[in-house]
C-alpha cells in the first residue's frame, strides 16, 4: 500500500469507529431508563423494599425518566412520579414524597391523577410529618380544587374532621355516629 492508500484506509477506519460511537450514543434513553427501573425494582426487593439504596436509585431514575417523557407522554410522566413518590413514602422519606407529589399537583393540575397527588401531600404531611397545619391547608386546598373528586373528596373531608384527634377520640366519634342512626 502506498501512503495515499494508507491515509484513505485510516480515514475509513476512523469514519467506521465514529459511526459505531455515534450509534452507541443513539440508544433510546427512555427504554434504557425503563429497563433500569425494572432491574432496580427487583434489586430493591419489590414492594417489601429490602434495599433502601436501590430504592433511592429507583426514585432518582424515575425522576430522570419523568423528565424524558414529560412533554411526549404526560400519563407516563404522572405514573412514573406517583410510583416514585409512593416509594419515597414507603422508605420513610416524606420530604421527597411531597416534593414528587408536588410536581404532579402543581405541574399538571388538570391531569386526572392530580387530585391523588394533592391528597397524598396532605396525607404525608399529616401522618408522616405530623404537620397538622400544613395538612389542614392542603386538604382544604384539595376540596377547593376538586370538591367532587370521586376518589378523595370524602377522604379529605373526613381527614379534616378527624385531624389531630387521637385514635380513642376517633373511635368515640364513630360510636356516636353509630348511636345516632
Amino acid at each position: 500500500m502506498n501512503t495515499i492508500e494508507i491515509l484513505h484506509y485510516e480515514k475509513d477506519i476512523h469514519l467506521a469507529l465514529l459511526g459505531i460511537v455515534f450509534n452507541a450514543c443513539q440508544t433510546d434513553p427512555i427504554k434504557s431508563h425503563q429497563e433500569k427501573l425494572i432491574a432496580l425494582d427487583k434489586a430493591k426487593g419489590g414492594t417489601a423494599v429490602t434495599d433502601k439504596s436501590k430504592a433511592a436509585e429507583f426514585i432518582k431514575t424515575s425522576e430522570e425518566l419523568a423528565v424524558l417523557v414529560e412533554k411526549s407522554n404526560p400519563d407516563q410522566y404522572v405514573d412514573v412520579l406517583l410510583k416514585a413518590a409512593g416509594l419515597a413514602k414507603t422508605v420513610e422519606n416524606p420530604q421527597k414524597a411531597i416534593e414528587i407529589y408536588t410536581k404532579i399537583a402543581t405541574g399538571l393540575p388538570q391531569h386526572k391523577k392530580a387530585p391523588t397527588a394533592l391528597f397524598m401531600i396532605g396525607f404525608v404531611q399529616e401522618n408522616d410529618l405530623a404537620d397538622l397545619e400544613k395538612a389542614k391547608a392542603t386538604y382544604e386546598s384539595f376540596l377547593q380544587k376538586y370538591p367532587n373528586d370521586p376518589d378523595f373528596a370524602d377522604d379529605a373531608q373526613n381527614a379534616l374532621k378527624l385531624l389531630g384527634k387521637s385514635p380513642d377520640e376517633i373511635i368515640k366519634e364513630f360510636e356516636k355516629q353509630g348511636d345516632g342512626q
